[in-house]
């Protein structure tokens, strides 16, 4: 069992990801964008938000860096919870983390590298 300050930091971690994701949908709104790219000419996003604007790129790497620190640091968390009743939930919930780290941090890395930096 974790304890009752690992369960709030626990907590503390996947709000770090929802409520985000919730209120700007920067990764749904990436990849929905970047699959549509490929077929159509144009894209409309899932729902349009400030950090999808040219000139707010940084606070989209901002806030997606956030959701990925929040998801390992739920993971880590995760993972010391040695004492768990039911293990098979404790391993979907890793698996379940481990594949939205690489969705989150692929994402990151497409916002760092495909943006244009202009001083």
């Amino acid at each position: 069992m974790l304890t009752k300050k690992q369960k709030i930091w626990l907590w503390i971690f996947i709000a770090m990801f929802a409520v985000p994701e919730i209120l700007w949908s920067p990764v749904a709104n990436f990849y929905y964008e970047f699959f549509q790219s490929s077929w159509t000419s144009y894209v409309q996003p899932i729902r349009d938000n400030f950090l999808q604007n040219s000139d707010n790129l940084s606070y989209l790497k901002f806030v997606i860096f956030l959701q990925l620190i929040g998801l390992l640091g739920a993971l880590i968390f995760s993972l010391k919870n040695k004492n768990s009743k039911n293990r098979t939930l404790t391993y979907f919930f890793v698996a379940l983390l481990s594949v939205l780290i690489l969705i989150v941090g692929f994402s990151l890395y497409f916002a760092m590298s495909f943006s244009i930096d202009i001083m």
